[in-house]
């Protein structure tokens, strides 16, 4: 087994395992998408349902993580042949979706029990109270979107660095390689093909900085009961997740950018170019799993604790499915997630569609026109 796919391995293990204790990063007053009382998650059967999930969960990831021994044992397929990459592909995509789909059927299942332990404990909120946090200054802020700025130098350098060493550029420049640091396709040289990773770093700005814009723009989960605490949590939540991904974009763009332009001038093996790359993107998915387990979901995790039975809230009748928001009377387009770590949009307001269709017209673009251009 190759480092290359160790890599693969150990970010397939890691994702699955956010998955798995996904429940336990969300806030207290959130239990597999339902909203409960203050300190009732601790006990059961709320907490015997959670572990459940939890079983059930990690037991179908595992049976999913059998793909990599069926495909890499001894009586596995030949990676050294385009059918059995074509194959092993698909079997790596299975085991990093069908965990996915497993979680939200599991999910959907223990979230009925939670709802029918509500009605039967009579957990209703007292009344639908709204909190207003004075001198917001004063709690931590999200970074400036301004600051996605510095990707315009970043994006400076790989095109001046790509123009003066043009005429270094072999005739054929690899654009890509299979996990056995074969080339699977080369581009022409050309202007649009030496700037491919401007072009990618241009693109990942552009999302990441949308993506800031919505945790800037996004609603702030303030518990009524304590709202100084939550906005606090919340506060620095936000905070250092639009830290990260600032940093983790420019780090991620810079090192594109580097190891395609040192593959593609002889200075590092395109195998070697591929881990490095492998490398940092681990790096920076194990980043992000330790933020989500030290904080949890919108500073869930980090909390000052409420007075217990409490439930100040309850908006359960927006979240359809448990992970779609619908709630065309809220103004913000950006709300937390109620099951997992991040933000998801409010598709109850008509301008929610307007980015979704707006991103996968980008995206689709992006995609065709470099493809055409490197071509």
């Amino acid at each position: 087994m190759n480092l290359s796919i160790i890599l693969l391995l150990a970010m397939n293990l890691a994702f699955d395992a956010l998955i798995v204790f996904t429940p336990w990063l969300m806030p207290e007053t959130e239990c597999l998408t339902v909203t409960v009382p203050h300190g009732e998650r601790q006990k059961e059967p709320l907490r015997c349902l959670m572990r459940a999930y939890a079983v059930r969960t990690a037991i179908a990831s595992a049976l999913c993580l059998l793909v990599w021994p069926i495909a890499l044992g001894p009586f596995g397929m030949d990676l050294s042949t385009d059918r059995g990459m074509a194959i092993f592909s698909l079997l790596l995509t299975f085991s990093l979706c069908a965990p996915i789909l497993a979680s939200f059927v599991w999910m959907l299942r223990y979230r009925r029990l939670v709802q029918q332990v509500k009605r039967e404990k009579g957990w209703v909120a007292d009344s639908q109270r709204s909190a207003a946090v004075m001198g917001p200054d004063d709690f931590p802020q999200p970074i400036s979107v301004y600051w996605n700025i510095t990707y315009l130098p970043l994006i400076a350098v790989m095109v001046a660095f790509a123009l003066l060493n043009y005429d270094r550029f072999p005739d054929q420049i690899p654009m890509n390689i299979n996990f056995n640091g074969v080339v699977e396709s080369y581009a022409p040289k050309s202007v649009a093909s030496v700037l491919f990773p401007a072009i990618v770093a241009a693109f990942l700005g552009v999302v990441f900085a949308a993506t800031h814009v919505g945790i800037v723009q996004s609603k702030k989960p303030i518990d009524p009961s304590i709202p100084a605490s939550t906005a606090l949590a919340y506060g620095r939540f936000a905070r250092i997740q639009s830290i990260v991904m600032l940093a983790g974009g420019l780090v991620l763009s810079a090192t594109t950018g580097a190891v395609f332009y040192a593959s593609s001038l002889g200075v590092l093996p395109l195998s070697s170019a591929a881990l490095v790359e492998m490398v940092v993107t681990l790096l920076f998915a194990v980043v992000m799993l330790a933020l989500s387990i030290r904080l949890g979901q919108a500073g869930g995790r980090i909390v000052a604790e409420a007075p217990e039975g409490s439930m100040a809230r309850d908006d359960d009748a927006y979240w359809k499915l448990g992970v779609f928001y619908c709630n065309p009377d809220e103004p913000s387009i950006f709300v937390p997630k109620r099951f997992g770590v991040g933000w998801t949009v409010n598709i109850g307001r008509r301008e929610t569609w307007l980015i979704i269709v707006g991103f996968v017209v980008l995206t689709v673009g992006f995609t065709w026109g470099i493809s055409a251009a490197v071509s």
